[in-house]
């Protein structure tokens, strides 16, 4: 299948999607998985979950234009192959005075004008093995990007879940003043599905957002969320 192209970051119209909007009796539904919420909160509760959802659903769309992961990595060895081909032209001016200079002093002065602070090694190059120093970092680091790729733990395209997941404990948290938690256990008897009051309560809003998300995905989401907000 033909990738969808990546619009520039400033084309905010390819990514703008219909207004989302929570009825009265959503609404209500929501306020008894929070064992009732006051007046003076229901309307803040409305407008925060129709904000979440509406980046969610944005953030769906810019998922379905995300390369896949296979290409994303095939990206990262070409930019490890290209600074290693740069670092070896850069050796090369290492017996050429006047071109080392004019390197070093080139980088120097257009750091100095883009403001880059003089704590980088680009900032104020002493030498050649400064520069050579940072393409070889470089290089490192999109061949440990490849790896990142296939070890970081979770789901692995669901960013738009986790983060609508986040924002939804976050809301959830200001609305009762407690802490978010995850259990997917019915009394003893896995279920893999969120069994908590947070966790119940966010599950109705995403499957009343996006149907298609199981609970499964939400009660995955919501175990990397909780752990990471604790940390």
């Amino acid at each position: 299948m033909k990738s969808l192209p990546i619009p520039q970051s400033g084309d905010f119209d390819h990514w703008r999607i219909p207004a989302w909007s929570m009825s009265t009796s959503d609404l209500d539904k929501a306020c008894d998985w929070l064992g009732g919420v006051g007046c003076a909160k229901r309307e803040e509760l409305r407008a925060a979950v129709m904000a979440e959802a509406g980046l969610y659903l944005r953030r769906t769309k810019q998922e379905g234009a995300t390369p896949s992961l296979s290409r994303q990595k095939a990206q990262l060895a070409k930019v490890s192959d290209a600074a290693e081909r740069l670092l070896l032209e850069v050796k090369k001016l290492a017996p050429g005075l006047d071109a080392e200079f004019a390197l070093l002093y080139e980088l120097e002065r257009q750091s100095r004008d883009a403001g880059i602070s003089g704590a980088s090694c680009l900032g104020n190059p002493r030498n050649i093995d400064d520069v050579l120093g940072f393409i070889a970092r470089l290089r490192d680091a999109a061949i440990d990007g490849s790896r990142f790729i296939d070890n970081r733990s979770g789901p692995k395209s669901t960013w738009s879940l986790h983060l609508f997941v986040h924002g939804l404990c976050r809301l959830y948290q200001q609305i009762t003043g407690k802490q978010p938690t995850h259990n997917p256990y019915d009394k003893t008897r896995y279920t893999g599905e969120p069994q908590s009051e947070v966790g119940r309560f966010v599950e109705f809003l995403v499957q009343l957002v996006d149907p298609k998300v199981t609970s499964t995905q939400i009660s995955t989401a919501m175990s990397h969320v909780v752990t990471a907000r604790r940390r």
